[in-house]
């Protein structure tokens, strides 16, 4: 059995167009040629695919059920095509995206929509470490470009560009003591205890927004947040994260000195010796492009 690609898209053209000469036609060859490889290919597959009695060929039902089959074969075709011609054209096969908190999704989505049409080939790896983990993943060559929150310190070989700002908010479950209180000082707040999200590398950083000596370590926004919704302590969350909670039992404090939340950027962060490809090389450009945008500095 060995039927050509040629063959394949004849067939597809002839069951589309509804006659022999009007797939020539979209194909661009003559109508002897398309009948010879149809004709070659029910000979290689062992069935009739069109019925021929009538002025017009009509699918089989041999031909009707290969249909889908050899189109999907055509589209894979078309696939591995764009695929090497991206890759020669210098577009990476795979783009490794780091993003400490999944709560950026929502902005960061539409952007990553953008990608995808611009790359339809390309694979996405989408990982969500936290903290100094990002920075790591970067240093060692794991991930290309990671998006993270501003850090009081960060390593040297790394380069950055501020994204946008977020807040911070003191937030706790309506069952919990401290919701009671109309006004709070950062020092009322040491008597119970804080909920505060950790990477799984220690560090500096993790520390960064402790204001209690009681504090339960955990991995990941979201699980901080249910503990918070169980009354298992307060926490200080991002404002785009914590907003999705505020009506769910969980209410902001209001901290005296506070009543303007902390201010927390977000920031690209990439390697400069690891060249990027050229869908990281976009993603970064627009990223920065909308930051500029946003902040109002020159594009």
């Amino acid at each position: 059995m060995k039927y050509s690609l040629d063959q394949l898209s004849a067939f597809k053209a002839a069951a589309e167009c509804g006659s022999f000469s009007a797939a020539a036609r979209r194909l661009g060859k003559a109508q002897s040629l398309i009948s010879t490889a149809i004709a070659n290919l029910e000979i290689d597959l062992g069935v009739s695919l069109f019925n021929r009695e009538g002025r017009y060929p009509q699918l089989s039902a041999e031909g009707m059920r290969l249909l889908p089959e050899a189109i999907a074969i055509l589209q894979r075709c078309d696939q591995l095509s764009g695929i090497a011609h991206g890759l020669t054209a210098g577009q990476e096969a795979k783009l490794r995206l780091a993003v400490d908190d999944s709560a950026q999704m929502p902005w960061l989505g539409d952007l990553l929509q953008q990608l995808a049409a611009k790359f339809p080939q390309l694979e996405i790896e989408l990982l969500f470490p936290i903290m100094e983990d990002l920075y790591k993943l970067l240093l060692s060559g794991r991930v290309d470009l990671g998006i993270s929150y501003e850090a009081a310190e960060h390593p040297k070989e790394l380069a950055f560009h501020a994204l946008r700002e977020c807040e911070m908010q003191f937030v706790v479950s309506r069952q919990h003591p401290l919701a009671l209180e109309k006004t709070l000082t950062l020092e009322m707040l040491q008597d119970h205890r804080q909920l505060m999200v950790t990477g799984r590398h220690s560090g500096a950083e993790k520390e960064r927004f402790r204001y209690s000596p009681s504090v339960w370590w955990v991995e990941g926004d979201w699980a901080v947040l249910e503990l918070v919704r169980r009354g298992l302590g307060w926490a200080c969350l991002p404002n785009h994260f914590a907003d999705l909670a505020l009506e769910q039992d969980i209410v902001q404090l209001p901290i005296r000195h506070f009543e303007s939340s902390l201010q927390l950027g977000v920031q690209l962060v990439w390697h400069p010796a690891h060249p990027l490809g050229l869908a990281g090389q976009w993603l970064k450009e627009t990223l920065i492009h909308n930051s500029n945008q946003i902040s109002g500095k020159p594009g």
